[in-house]
């Protein structure tokens, strides 16, 4: 299920915080991927994933380096192969917010409301403890009521 922070003091203390999802995608994510990430990469960004670092352009299908990806295309991909970390969702755009809130999978951060339509059933983590939202409207609701 995909857990979500608004406040950095609520984020457990042996996960790391990842608020430029660039360079941690450039400098650790891009090791791991596999197979899995051909299919993120083509619905996010339109390319083709060639191997674990490049990828055929979408405009001419060119070959380029891997690190050309968009950034919400690598804080998915951060979101899916980094289970220990909770990245920021402020540099996604609504076809990477969508693959995360549909794969429901990882940790997200953000101190404002960064919501998909296509959201399932999230962990909402406050000073109050967990809890599950399953709407867009009470997640908004409880992104804009935490203190």
């Amino acid at each position: 299920m995909l857990n979500i922070y608004k406040n950095q003091d609520d984020i457990p203390k042996d996960y790391k915080l990842v608020k430029i999802n660039d360079i941690y995608f450039n400098k650790h994510t891009v090791h791991l991927l596999d197979e899995k990430a051909g299919e993120i990469i083509r619905k996010i960004d339109g390319a083709k994933w060639k191997g674990k670092y490049q990828i055929y352009s979408a405009f001419n299908q060119e070959v380029i380096n891997i690190d050309k990806l968009s950034s919400g295309c690598k804080t998915v991909l951060n979101i899916m192969y980094n289970p220990k970390c909770v990245f920021s969702l402020k540099e996604c755009g609504d076809n990477a917010l969508d693959m995360i809130y549909t794969n429901n999978i990882g940790n997200a951060y953000c101190e404002y409301p960064v919501i998909s339509f296509e959201m399932t059933t999230v962990l909402v983590h406050d000073h109050d403890g967990t809890r599950k939202i399953d709407s867009y409207e009470d997640l908004k609701g409880w992104w804009e009521n935490v203190q």
